[in-house]
């Protein structure tokens, strides 16, 4: 509407890029820019005068190489965006979609700091993309000439080959389609993709991604948060491993410029295995992602989970509370879904009605009504939150707080006799609670609905079988952030890596908790809007444990490894750090006197 405002382009000319790109902010950007319909100078400012954001222009800059490191590549090219400056508690970054909030909260989890959000036009970024991180198709080195696919084949080990829970595969109608989809029940496209997917299954993968690239079909292995390369694939079998794939997972393999998704069921070694498959449209094809969700490796046992003794029981006594909401916080990944199905999984029996809003349904667990998100038709965590309180339940699990509508549906039904459990997207516990305000929940309404907050991360453990003692410096620890005397007397380790890790040193993965309880301490400072850190103050010097305090806790343990703490956990801020001195001299000085006594 400014553009047309402004006269620089007409309706027509909106109309044609819209009709052949779809509509979008971003689509529309890149197109007037590369028409030169709009100079990218001017995109820049119209993007800025929209958000109320500055602009930056990034092509009249130099950039620090060490940038890279302060934020993943992958991550800055997944939200179109690039840092461009970083002081000590702030990082700066130029966003080509400067309202993208979920992307905006996801870099302040991935680099622990506060963010600050500059204006610029996509083409722009992209382009200090490819001077920051290298060009996308160089980041992995490709021989000129990939193997024959049947000699690819020669060398892969068919671990097991897929047995269905259903005795006959669905029939799924292929009229119209090429040639090259007709006999894809048949032959080595079969072999290898049930040969990738068992062989990710028996060795512990979270995630298979089946990416195309220009010249290339490549095969990554998500373990313990981390992505391997397992296989480079000639070009010329990508239709075929795609649309084996989107059948085995009930997609319509004609459909390729819309997002689609599904699932697979499948029997490994005797386990029932299910895959949630999702495919997206790229530049070089369709990009497929199957998510492993192993029930039998569901760890259902609260106590199982990395939780340490305090922190378990707080959270425990908010998730057996009769009433009020219970909440989950962490980045994506941060196993939320884990923890809030082994707090229903606790309160799982026949006395009670317990019904989840999920997007989407991770897991199928017994004694549970399992409702799936479905934006498209409508039917969002609020319409679902307001269909389910007319089934009469006593628990309710909404999958994500986004809007207003939704947290206020979730406090009224708090505050009138449910037990509600949901994940809200923060950096920690305290700030939960401004962010709720935020959203437009009254002060009041806050303090008196939420039982508990958590906040967790996932750090990767150390690998049993080629653990090691490590003893790192004193210079090593304080630039991590923890002090050294508090590490005398314990013994640290790191794995050398073995086969058993694949030589990574890790293996597994657990969990970091800071619980909050929402006391009658704590309910006073809400109410009187005190600010985040001021309320993170008064939990710890109430007892809560932070990120960073479990992180070392593992740490002393011999669980993690230095790294993992900086890795997973932000260091925690001065008053932080002054409150908990000031407990441990009390607690010295009680010692004390109970020896003189």
């Amino acid at each position: 509407m400014m553009l047309l405002e402004s006269g620089m382009v007409t309706r027509d000319e909106i109309d044609k890029i819209v009709s052949e790109y779809g509509p979008g902010e971003i689509e529309l950007a890149d197109q007037l820019v590369s028409t030169g319909i709009i100079p990218e100078d001017l995109i820049t400012e119209y993007l800025s005068e929209i958000y109320s954001v500055k602009p930056v222009f990034l092509n009249e800059m130099e950039f620090d190489p060490a940038l890279a490191d302060s934020l993943p590549g992958e991550t800055a090219r997944r939200y179109l965006l690039i840092p461009f400056k970083e002081e000590k508690d702030y990082l700066h970054i130029g966003m080509g979609s400067p309202g993208d909030l979920y992307a905006i909260d996801d870099v302040k989890f991935a680099v622990g700091k506060e963010v600050i959000v500059y204006a610029s036009a996509p083409s722009a970024v992209r382009r200090a993309q490819n001077d920051m991180y290298g060009k996308q198709d160089a980041l992995v080195t490709v021989k000129d000439q990939l193997e024959d696919y049947e000699e690819e084949l020669d060398d892969l080990e068919i671990v097991q080959t897929l047995g269905y829970e259903d005795e006959e595969e669905e029939d799924y109608e292929q009229n119209d389609l090429e040639d090259e989809y007709a006999n894809l029940s048949e032959g080595p496209i079969v072999a290898f993709v049930n040969a990738i997917i068992s062989k990710a299954v028996l060795t512990e993968i979270s995630d298979i991604h089946i990416e195309p690239y220009e010249k290339y079909l490549r095969v990554r292995y998500r373990r313990d948060g981390k992505c391997f390369v397992v296989r480079k694939l000639p070009k010329k079998v990508q239709p075929q491993i795609i649309s084996r794939l989107k059948i085995m997972s009930g997609m319509n393999i004609a459909e390729k410029r819309k997002t689609q998704d599904g699932r697979i069921k499948a029997i490994i070694s005797g386990r029932s295995i299910d895959f949630r498959v999702s495919a997206v449209p790229t530049i070089n094809g369709e990009k497929i992602v199957l998510r492993i969700l192993d029930r039998g490796s569901l760890e259902l046992d609260l106590r199982e989970l990395g939780f340490p003794e305090d922190a378990l029981k707080i959270f425990l006594q908010g998730v057996s509370s009769p009433y009020g909401i219970v909440l989950v916080t962490g980045p994506t990944g941060s196993g939320k879904t884990t923890t809030l199905y082994s707090a229903l999984s606790s309160l799982n029996t026949e006395k009670v009605n317990i019904h989840t809003a999920e997007e989407p349904v991770e897991y199928n667990i017994e004694g549970l009504s399992q409702s799936q998100i479905d934006f498209s038709k409508g039917y969002d965590f609020a319409s679902a939150l307001r269909a389910i309180l007319r089934q009469d339940p006593n628990i309710i699990m909404v999958g994500e707080i986004r809007d207003l509508e939704t947290a206020t549906i979730a406090i009224k039904a708090a505050l009138t006799g449910h037990l509600v459990f949901s994940t809200i997207h923060t950096n920690d516990a305290p700030s939960t609670v401004n962010r709720l305000i935020d959203i437009g929940i009254k002060p009041f309404l806050v303090a008196s609905a939420v039982r508990t907050i958590m906040a967790q991360r996932l750090v990767r453990k150390i690998c049993k079988h080629c653990k090691n003692p490590h003893e790192y410096s004193d210079d090593e620890y304080r630039a991590a952030g923890v002090d050294p005397a508090e590490m005398v007397g314990h013994t640290t380790y790191k794995g050398k890596g073995c086969s058993k890790c694949s030589g990574s040193g890790y293996r597994g993965r657990t969990g970091l908790y800071e619980v909050l309880a929402i006391d009658k301490n704590i309910k006073q400072s809400i109410i009187e809007k005190v600010t985040a850190g001021q309320l993170r103050v008064l939990a710890v010097r109430n007892g809560m444990k932070t990120l960073r305090m479990d992180a070392v806790a593992k740490l002393k343990a011999g669980i993690t490894t230095l790294e993992e703490v900086t890795r997973g956990t932000a260091e925690d801020d001065r008053e932080i750090l002054k409150v908990i001195e000031e407990l441990k001299s009390g607690a010295a000085q009680q010692t004390e006197e109970g020896h003189s006594a």
